[in-house]
């Protein structure tokens, strides 16, 4: 299968906070990757449910943190959805979800 015929858009990967344990007293280890994106989070950067399941964003309905920097990471991926959308001449897009490892 030829990658040069289609343009791919990486959705990023949500950030959370990884738990803090008694064995490190309490200090914060810094951050993970996470399952989805909190509806807090997908509120504001403009995006419903709806719309996000037909994106395949991962969504973790059990999270209510927001992270500003998960915020800015769906609002750069919805700008690159609209520019392709908005192409009059644009390749078939592919979007697909990261798999990164956990730092």
């Amino acid at each position: 299968m030829a990658t040069e015929c289609c343009i791919t858009i990486e959705i990023p990967p949500p950030k959370v906070k990884r738990v803090s344990l008694v064995k490190y007293r309490g200090i914060e280890v810094g951050f993970k990757i996470g399952k989805g994106y909190s509806l807090g989070e997908l509120k504001e950067a403009g995006v419903n449910c709806k719309i996000a399941k037909q994106l395949n964003i991962p969504i973790d309905p059990r999270r209510k943190s927001v992270y500003k920097e998960n915020v800015e990471n769906l609002k750069r991926f919805l700008e690159q959805v609209k520019e392709l959308v908005n192409a009059k001449k644009a390749k078939p897009a592919r979007i697909f979800i990261a798999t990164a490892t956990q730092q």
